[in-house]
């Protein structure tokens, strides 16, 4: 036997002694979630949080103000002296450009909160589906609006009319303002880096995880702002084909039939009603979106319409503080087309063609 063939044999045992002996190892599997992040310890229920931890404060630096808006914007340091830790599934998702630098993640019980954080592209760090823990010591907890979220201290700066007085002189009658700068403190968003520290992701995402309660209008409407940031599926919805005005429908031109028409830069979003046998509400859209340009729906099309439930409330003073109204808004968000389910295959076959 040559040389060579005496190394090739030789090689082919080994190989088989390599072989064999794998062949008689047991492994041990290593638990998916230590692959993919720490589990912490949850201690808090987002109810519990928000009892312990938010208050009504006036955050105005001008007490008129405070007095004319007090509880709609409002930013409390968690602070404890032990870890504040709570739990839920990422509920949102920004692969299609209507949600923007915030995440909502919702507990087994349905309760639901807001997270904003200073980034976009949060879907490819915590996607729909995905299982996270916070630790919130040290970030804010507060309300936008009257909606409540877990972000950092944010001061508003805005400029408001305080004085206007009419003069008059021999030529014209004058109009004399004073303007006031004066600010308010919100909840803001979470600096990136902050965020990967605070918010720990576990395991492997599940979409199964992300489960929208069946509601009826009527239901959103009556729940007031214990539903804020759930995520709902409304069953035979459709959309009207009318926008909104001050809170009220009105009628679009052809040319405004879509989900969200430019603003030339002011970069508010945009309300289209839908409803459902129990009574109406409107969807929210901003002209970012991937489907702003999207023709509505007919009302022909009636199927399940699943979104994330928003509240606006804004308390309008009159001349005096003493004088408030307060109007109170649901309104709902897509997550993306995928949120136009059964009922709604016509109008995805028709999109697509485009």
């Amino acid at each position: 036997m040559n040389m060579k063939k005496i190394k090739i044999a030789g090689a082919f045992a080994i190989m088989a002694t390599l072989f064999s002996s794998c062949a008689d190892t047991t492994f041990e599997p290593i638990p998916v979630g230590q692959l993919m992040g720490d589990s912490l310890v949850a201690n808090y229920k987002i109810p519990q949080l928000i009892d312990s931890f938010m208050t009504d404060s006036d955050t105005y630096s001008d007490v008129k103000y405070s007095k004319q808006n007090s509880g709609l914007f409002t930013a409390d340091l968690i602070k404890s002296t032990g870890d504040v830790v709570i739990k839920g599934v990422v509920t949102s998702s920004d692969v299609e450009g209507n949600i923007y630098k915030y995440m909502t993640i919702q507990e087994d019980n349905g309760q639901a909160i807001k997270i904003s954080i200073d980034a976009s592209g949060l879907s490819g760090i915590y996607p729909l589906g995905q299982r996270v823990w916070i630790r919130c010591n040290g970030l804010y907890l507060g309300k936008y609006a009257q909606s409540p979220q877990i972000g950092t201290l944010y001061y508003n700066t805005t400029k408001f009319v305080t004085k206007q007085t009419i003069k008059y002189d021999s030529v014209k009658m004058k109009n004399d303002t004073t303007i006031t700068t004066i600010y308010r403190k919100e909840p803001g968003r979470i600096p990136l880096p902050v965020a990967l520290k605070a918010i720990h992701a576990f395991g492997m995402p599940d979409l199964s995880l992300a489960k929208a309660d069946t509601m009826t209008i009527a239901e959103i409407r009556a729940a007031g702002p214990s539903v804020i940031n759930k995520l709902v599926c409304i069953k035979n919805a459709y959309f009207t084909g009318k926008g909104a005005d001050y809170g009220l429908p009105v009628s679009l031109k052809d040319d405004e039939l879509i989900f969200a028409p430019s603003t030339n830069g002011v970069g508010y979003p945009q309300s289209r009603e839908i409803k459902d046998p129990t009574g109406s509400i409107f969807i929210s859209t901003s002209e970012y979106s991937k489907f702003a340009g999207y023709k509505l729906p007919s009302s022909g099309n009636i199927g399940n319409i699943t979104a994330i439930v928003g509240w606006y409330n804004d308390k309008k003073a009159a001349v005096t503080p003493t004088s408030v109204t307060t109007e109170i808004y649901h309104q709902l968000t897509l997550r993306g087309m995928m949120d136009l389910g059964k009922g709604f295959e016509s109008y995805h076959a028709e999109i697509d063609k485009k």
